[in-house]
């Protein structure tokens, strides 16, 4: 009988997700219940040691700073939800030392940028992260392969996309570590069905309409943002009709390509607004407008704020330093 018992540390940065650090704390707490005893230890850790807030405003007392790491097997890293901020050279050299002494390294939900930050990965990893910052991602690191998988495991760095990925990445590792009948306790109780690590992250509405046509033609468009490509040459790569592809658009979404077209790149828009720190302007061309006023105007019809608006509003309580001085 396995009668090890395992480290957990978990750090969490400012503005750190609390959806997924709950379902890694409870995956842990409800093991160790059905064990009757404490097989999983978890520690929370902050840069400093001091409480911690997390998305919903909510704030997490610590138990040390990284100066207090005691032996980890793993490490989760619950990164902030602006993660294109500078990372201290701290948690940077603090990541590359548990690396280096064999923990396993977990980087959730956007703290694959920490660990490319902290060069823990290379042109021949594989990762990934939430599927909303996967261009920002890629825009600075463009030769890592970033995959849409749920969760992708790379010797000791693990990376898992967050949300309910999280609890995909908890059962595949209590059954690693304790077997399959605990885990499926674990999963019963939180009555969720264990997905593969390769299941998309995306169970978006396009999955679930008939036409295929639109499907493809939607793969064809996420793939050509920054230069889109015009809808005479769509129908054609895709063999048929514009009248055709209309015709489905319309049927499926009720909208032309056209402006189904524009709508996803507007969303990858408002995504960088949110996450980076990028000009206006230069949003604007890594979207596909070549004129900032187009670009705007697009922005407002379909948000009813200018792109500054929508960043100051998502952003007025997105302090990148709310780590209490307490």
């Amino acid at each position: 009988m396995d009668t090890r018992e395992y480290n957990f540390t978990f750090i969490l940065e400012p503005e750190f997700p609390i959806n997924s650090y709950i379902l890694a704390s409870e995956s842990l707490r409800i093991a160790n219940q059905y064990q009757m005893k404490k097989i999983f230890h978890t520690h929370l850790i902050s840069e400093k040691g001091k409480q911690v807030r997390s998305t919903n405003g909510m704030w997490f007392k610590t138990d040390g700073s990284l100066d207090e790491i005691n032996k980890p097997d793993f490490i989760f890293l619950f990164a902030s939800n602006l993660p294109t901020q500078k990372n201290s050279k701290k948690l940077l050299s603090t990541l590359r030392e548990y690396h280096h002494k064999k923990s396993v390294i977990v980087a959730i939900d956007t703290a694959a940028f920490a660990i490319a930050q902290a060069g823990l990965i290379n042109n021949n990893t594989e990762i990934t992260l939430h599927w909303e910052t996967k261009q920002i991602f890629l825009e600075r690191y463009p030769e890592i392969k970033v995959t849409d998988d749920v969760c992708t495991i790379n010797d000791n760095i693990h990376f898992c996309s967050g949300g309910i990925a999280m609890l995909d990445y908890m059962i595949k590792i209590i059954t690693n570590l304790k077997g399959p009948i605990l885990a499926k306790e674990i999963s019963d109780a939180l009555i969720h069905t264990p997905r593969n690590f390769n299941h998309s992250q995306k169970n978006n509405e396009y999955n679930s309409i008939k036409s295929n046509l639109c499907q493809k033609a939607i793969g064809i468009m996420e793939k050509n943002i920054e230069f889109p490509i015009k809808i005479f040459n769509l129908a054609k790569q895709l063999g048929v009709s514009i009248r055709t592809l209309e015709r489905q658009f319309l049927k499926d979404y009720k909208k032309s390509p056209i402006k189904f077209y524009l709508q996803i790149r507007l969303n990858y828009a408002r995504n960088f607004l949110f996450y980076e720190d990028y000009k206006i302007n230069d949003i604007a061309h890594i979207c596909g407008f070549h004129y900032n006023s187009v670009f705007i105007n697009a922005f407002i019809k379909e948000f009813h704020k200018t792109p500054t608006e929508f960043r100051k509003y998502f952003r007025k309580e997105q302090n990148p330093n709310l780590q209490s001085e307490l």
